[in-house]
């Protein structure tokens, strides 16, 4: 792996030197302990099967996370809906008083300024003025009030009926789910039995599995907050972050149930999720060995913290996820972590949900109005029908569309045939890297490595030509078996 001594003075930065081979009995083990063990085991038990047991219910096989939404939206909708336009409103106005508190245009006290969580709706002036457009048209949805052309039901009725209604329904229920897992220990579980594959296959450290598993559990937020914390420490390079972000900052389970409950599809939501993560993964171990990905340099912004390289068997590797698992499992409070879930949720939903509004009414007027995203599109349609994939058209739009916006892009596909629905899914959330929130994110959050917009386009063109041939083998695959 790294020595800390591998360090080039005249250029500030340290290069990669190989480490030492250690086994996993050369680990110090925490021991089983009864209530750590216990908590991690149900709750990982029950969270799993919240998003993947299939279960009965009106005369379908469905999972309890569909089951749980389809109750919310038919019984509470409107008021839902309300929530909505709270929460859009709510984080433009925070932004402004945010934005402006730090421009130095107001002042306001250190203690108010602590209670309001200002730095959290701190953002850049684009996206300040988006979230303000998006109140603003939220508004007009709300109270069905404004021009003809956005109050369009092929308008508000994607966006604000379906897109914002499982948005918000979604996102804080499975951020109550994904945090008990992240707290009990099930991401330390799972990452470390992945640590074996994760050099060979992506070139990267054991540890990255822990990235990858926070942005499919939780969100991408979660994953790039923590390859942040990683890189300032020296346990990743700027190729690896790179890697990480922009092929494991992917659609998290609650995302990819956002566009499920839109294609009428949670009945088969363990099939989706299953095929989604073939594809990532396979479109990772491809585009992490072609460019741009492979030229970044392995350059470290601090001194490299070595993980070591260890060895064991089977049993050995499972024995060190427990311990892992364990560690992280004691002195939670289950209570405590399933409501800090749901206000991590809501907030979330909330910084994201005027953005989404603003760009996602923006993109579906020019949709329905303008052939700008068809003549944008029209090269991959040809590649998409060869692969026989139905209304090649549309879907060649929506994968278009999904660079401006994940999710209006995914929507695109609404009414579409079921096997351009799923291959929609896989394609559009497997992308990644959209400008509505990801790509921005990433270009924020990473300056001193840099990543620019050009990056971004780059590796979403690379990784959308890759995902077709790769989503479209699932999606026959699927239909032969009688799934679609």
């Amino acid at each position: 792996m790294f020595r800390q001594d591998a360090w080039r003075s005249d250029t500030d930065v340290w290069e990669e030197t190989e480490a030492d081979d250690q086994t996993i009995d050369d680990e110090s083990l925490t021991g089983t302990e009864t209530v750590p063990f216990l908590r991690f085991t149900i709750i990982f038990v029950v969270g799993v099967a919240f998003f993947v047991l299939p279960v009965p219910w009106e005369n379908t096989i469905t999972v309890p996370f569909d089951v749980f939404v389809g109750l919310i939206e038919a019984t509470l909708a409107r008021y839902v809906l309300g929530m909505a336009w709270l929460m859009v409103v709510g984080a433009a106005v925070l932004t402004t008083v945010a934005e402006t508190y730090r421009r130095g245009l107001i002042g306001i006290d250190t203690e108010t300024a602590s209670r309001l969580d200002l730095d959290l709706w701190e953002t850049n002036t684009a996206f300040w003025i988006l979230r303000i457009v998006g109140a603003v048209v939220a508004t007009g949805f709300f109270f069905e009030s404004g021009p003809a052309l956005i109050l369009d039901p092929e308008i508000s009725g994607v966006v604000w009926e379906t897109l914002l209604l499982s948005v918000v329904i979604i996102i804080p229920l499975g951020s109550i789910f994904v945090n008990l897992l992240i707290e009990c220990g099930a991401l330390e579980f799972v990452g470390t039995l992945a640590r074996p594959i994760m050099k060979p296959l992506f070139r990267l450290p054991g540890r990255s599995a822990l990235d990858g598993a926070a942005s499919w559990a939780g969100s991408f937020a979660i994953g790039f907050y923590v390859t942040r914390k990683v890189f300032d420490r020296g346990g990743y390079n700027k190729r690896e972050v790179f890697i990480i972000c922009s092929c494991f900052g992917t659609g998290s389970i609650g995302t990819i149930g956002v566009f499920a409950a839109a294609f009428d599809m949670l009945h088969i939501f363990p099939v989706i999720l299953l095929a989604y993560l073939i594809a990532i993964v396979a479109a990772a171990v491809v585009t992490i060995r072609l460019p741009p990905l492979s030229r970044v340099p392995k350059e470290y912004v601090s001194e490299p913290a070595v993980e070591p390289n260890l060895t064991g068997s089977a049993g050995d590797y499972v024995r060190l996820a427990i311990s892992e698992a364990i560690d992280e499992s004691r002195g939670t409070s289950s209570p405590r972590a399933a409501w800090r879930g749901l206000v991590d949720g809501i907030v979330l939903t909330a910084t994201m949900t005027g953005t989404v509004v603003a760009i996602g009414t923006t993109v579906l007027v020019l949709y329905h109005n303008t052939s700008l995203f068809q003549v944008v599109s029209a090269p991959l349609e040809s590649i998409i029908a060869a692969f026989g994939i139905p209304n090649a058209d549309v879907v060649a739009s929506a994968l278009i569309i999904g660079f401006a916006d994940m999710y209006v892009g995914a929507l695109t596909a609404t009414g579409l045939a079921s096997t351009a629905q799923f291959f929609v899914i896989l394609v559009v959330s497997g992308q990644i890297l959209f400008l509505a929130a990801s790509g921005p994110m990433m270009m924020d959050m990473f300056t001193d490595i840099p990543v620019r917009f050009r990056d971004i386009a780059a590796i979403f063109a690379v990784r959308t030509l890759v995902l077709i041939p790769i989503s479209a083998a699932l999606t026959h695959g699927v239909t032969l078996l009688g799934l679609l």
